[in-house]
């Protein structure tokens, strides 16, 4: 779902010194997609607000890096936008159900 998002390209891997030199010196905490995924198959998330958490680290870390002109600023802006919205339904479906679990 979020690795398909319109705008997720650059948020596939890992940023490197090539793409965006001095982001290391920036960015003190990198965040990737496959990181994030990674750290779930790990069992490194146990919580939808941890998930979320990483989730906003990586837009975070390309909205500090990047000059508010620059279209990955741009790109991490909407996918955030659009992300938090999937989070919430997913987040309220989720309650739906423990509510519905409690009652059996």
């Amino acid at each position: 779902m979020i690795a398909s998002h319109r705008f997720s390209s650059p948020f596939l891997k890992p940023v490197s010194e090539r793409q965006a030199p001095g982001y290391k010196d920036v960015v003190k905490r990198p965040m990737d997609l496959t990181s994030l995924k990674r750290n779930l198959s790990k069992g490194r998330i146990h919580t939808v607000a941890q998930f979320q958490r990483d989730l906003m680290l990586m837009f975070q870390n390309a909205v500090m890096y990047n000059d508010s002109d620059h279209q990955v600023y741009h790109m991490a802006v909407e996918m955030q936008r659009e992300v938090l919205e999937q989070i919430q339904v997913l987040s309220i479906w989720l309650d739906e159900r423990r509510d519905l679990n409690s009652l059996e």
